[in-house]
């Protein structure tokens, strides 16, 4: 799931001296919509704002409910229909034929912006999360109550309720408990509790660690596909042995960049903590020894640049028993100049570890 937590995160740093924020956070779809829920929105008292809970063309409006919350501290619900009719929504020209359920609720600084403080720590940590969060009001239980479990902090053998934040509602560590062993596959989960003899509505968020990329040699193609990877707000991790390439200002902001010997590569990057690896030092040898360094990991997706004979002749080389190896990678786009190749390598990125073939949206749409 994109839930776009970095800029998030990065928008509640710099504003964690105001008094409040609000949230917006969608909780329910229904037809076309151009988010999902789960999607969220921070908002600062003076209008400022972080997230899309739309193409751009909703935030506004959601300024003058976020106004109201503010003032009240009372959450509020808000509900976009944008079926088109004889005029189309609002006279923007939307017509998408979706609609969207948002919940809005007031975070204050007194009580730690509710769940980002600890989401915050889990995200550093490259932690994924379990998030419940009530979308009803009900006797006891306020509409917004959270709480929210680290998958790490269970992987290290704490206990219950230990492993939850501790202002966790029991109600919803209860919930959470129940399907944190083994860590669902789902993205996004609404369920149906009963507090005190009522039921009320729960919105479960699974949220992933950062994905992070590992790019074996520093030439100046490797440039491009970081900015790439940079755009999506992932982790970038360059790595070379040439000191000439080994120079973070070639890079984009955020990104590592490290020294090391191929052969030494374990030594200088934790190969445990990976999503991908781009295998790219246009040297056989050394992609040989970066390839030879991932043996018995479970990285989700490993590419080396160039032929598909190429591909083989390193497999070979290392005696690969692994994972398949992507080569030549990339999405088939046309691409030739680097900039292209980084595009079409970042796209199979993305749709891999999201289980997609790349294909395209319309002809999905045309047969379904």
């Amino acid at each position: 799931m994109h839930l776009g937590i970095p800029a998030l995160l990065e928008f509640y740093r710099n504003n964690r001296n105001e008094e409040s924020l609000v949230l917006a956070t969608i909780i329910a779809t229904e037809g076309s919509t151009y988010r999902k829920p789960g999607a969220m929105m921070l908002i600062s008292a003076a209008g400022s704002f972080e997230g899309m809970i739309s193409g751009g063309c909703l935030e506004g409006d959601l300024l003058h409910h976020a106004a109201k919350v503010f003032a009240s501290g009372r959450a509020e619900f808000v509900t976009y229909d944008m079926h088109a009719g004889k005029d189309l929504v609002w006279s923007l020209g939307l017509g998408c034929d979706g609609v969207i359920h948002l919940m809005l609720q007031r975070l204050d600084r007194k009580d730690d912006f509710g769940f980002f403080r600890q989401l915050d720590t889990s995200q550093q940590a490259r932690c994924a999360s379990l998030l419940a969060l009530t979308t009803q009001e009900v006797p006891g239980l306020a509409c917004g109550a959270f709480a929210m479990i680290c998958h790490q902090t269970l992987q290290q053998g704490a206990s219950w309720p230990s492993a939850l934040n501790p202002i966790g509602v029991p109600l919803l560590q209860s919930g959470l408990q129940a399907i944190s062993e083994p860590w669902p596959e789902w993205r996004v989960n609404n369920i149906t509790q009963t507090c005190e003899g009522s039921p009320v509505d729960v919105i479960q968020l699974n949220i992933p660690a950062r994905t992070r990329v590992l790019i074996c040699g520093a030439g100046p193609d490797a440039v491009p596909v970081a900015r790439a990877l940079r755009e999506l707000d992932w982790e970038a991790v360059i790595v070379d042995h040439r000191p000439a390439f080994v120079k973070a200002e070639r890079f984009p902001a955020g990104c590592e960049v490290t020294r090391s010997r191929p052969e030494k590569l374990a030594d200088t990057v934790d190969l445990c903590d990976l999503d991908a690896v781009v295998i790219m030092s246009h040297h056989l040898e050394s992609d040989a020894a970066y390839l030879a360094s991932l043996h018995g990991l479970d990285i989700p997706y490993v590419g080396v640049l160039g032929p598909r004979a190429r591909r083989d002749r390193l497999c070979a080389m290392t005696e690969w028993n692994g994972r398949p190896v992507k080569g030549p990678i990339g999405l088939d786009i046309g691409a030739e100049l680097p900039q292209a190749i980084a595009l079409s390598v970042a796209a199979e990125i993305h749709a891999d570890l999201n289980h997609r073939d790349g294909r395209s949206l319309t002809d999905k749409v045309g047969q379904s």
